[in-house]
């Protein structure tokens, strides 16, 4: 099986397996806007005969944790035409694309899956849930505010909504390092609106859209109890115009709780999937909450990315890969998956532990709990 990286006289018929795949069409002009995004992309294909058969793309990103920017490779259109499925194209293309990205210095990578099981073969897990909520028109309710709303055209962007977007992520872990180029796409779907207190300080924005007679909010970001109250009162106002409103929070929004009427429809599901790619830089730069006084030694399973099978020691001096016996004592072992999403803050040791997804004894998960800070993660991306 030979993997190449694509180049420009491939974006096309790259293009055109997408299209195949995932069910859509593009215009001619769409298509070459198609093809100028795939320049910042590492494209990797597999051809039968000539002809592309299989792919996928890493694009290149960043993410916050803990103040932090760390890079990482999002992992997009998967694809093989029907013919040439099930002969391991895919595997060979996730293996190679977890070395790409290592050579990068990606220390991350996010997906969204068509089958959650599926990209857990390969060590993504999930590692963020969204709350979409249903709100019919007599749940709406318009609470005072001191502050005044701005709202701008749909399309329309605006420096401030990249503050508040920034001051609101680093909150999180995980969420996206938004590119102005990235705010020109998101905003083509969405009208925004900004809450700005009674000092003439941002402190909230929506991305919202209204069309027969229903109103969805794809953001809600408040900043401050008052800028929630601020923009739930703007949905609020529009009670004649909708049956209904959409919105989806993250899950620590505490945005039902001020509701006249917080039993609503709610739906909560996992989204996004991710995982450390390099397991011994990815620890060397985390931001612990304590001091390492005693070794702590994680036996980590990751046979798709063979750097990161084996035992790292955490020390006061850093993260190192050892050379141990595999029957030496006072070792926590855990799998990729289950070492991803204990890191991002999805879950806690305590809470792995409880499903046997972490084993090791109660001292040494108890310092390893210990170190690692608390976390919410929340993403609200999609690529």
């Amino acid at each position: 099986m030979n993997i190449v990286k694509l180049s420009s006289e491939n974006y096309e018929e790259a293009a055109h397996l997408s299209m195949y795949a995932f069910q859509y069409e593009l215009s001619a002009e769409e298509l070459e806007k198609q093809k100028k995004k795939m320049e910042t992309q590492h494209i990797l294909g597999i051809f039968e005969e000539g002809k592309l058969a299989s792919k996928l793309h890493i694009l290149p990103f960043e993410v916050y944790q803990h103040g932090k920017r760390i890079p990482m490779g999002g992992i997009a259109s998967v694809s093989s035409y029907p013919e040439y499925r099930r002969k391991g194209h895919i595997r060979g293309l996730m293996t190679t694309a977890l070395e790409v990205m290592k050579e990068k210095g990606q220390l991350f990578s996010y997906l969204h899956p068509f089958s959650i099981d599926f990209y857990r073969k390969f060590g993504w897990e999930i590692f963020s849930d969204t709350r979409n909520m249903t709100i019919l028109r007599a749940d709406l309710s318009i609470p005072e505010s001191e502050g005044k709303i701005v709202r701008l055209h749909k399309g329309a962007n605006h420096p401030d909504l990249q503050i508040i977007y920034e001051t609101y992520a680093q909150a999180y872990s995980g969420m996206l390092v938004r590119e102005q180029t990235w705010w020109r796409d998101r905003l083509q779907s969405w009208t925004p609106a900004i809450y700005y207190s009674s000092n003439g300080k941002p402190e909230g924005y929506l991305l919202y859209s209204v069309k027969e007679s229903k109103m969805k909010v794809a953001e809600f970001m408040p900043l401050s109890h008052e800028a929630r109250k601020g923009l739930w009162a703007f949905i609020g106002q529009h009670d004649s115009m909708v049956e209904k409103v959409e919105i989806s929070t993250s899950l620590s929004e505490p945005l039902p709780y001020i509701m006249k009427n917080p039993r609503v429809q709610m739906e909560v599901f996992p989204y996004f999937m991710a995982r450390i790619v390099d397991v011994e830089q990815y620890l060397q730069q985390f931001a612990w909450s304590a001091n390492v006084h005693t070794p702590i030694k994680l036996r980590v399973k990751d046979p798709v990315a063979p750097w990161n099978h084996g035992i790292f020691e955490l020390t006061e001096d850093g993260v190192r890969k050892v050379v141990a016996d595999s029957n030496e004592e006072k070792v926590i072992e855990l799998t990729i998956n289950q070492l991803s999403a204990l890191m991002l803050g999805y879950k806690t040791v305590k809470e792995l532990a409880e499903v046997e997804a972490i084993q090791g004894n109660q001292a040494e998960l108890a310092q390893l709990e210990s170190i690692i800070p608390n976390q919410s993660t929340y993403f609200p991306d999609f690529f």
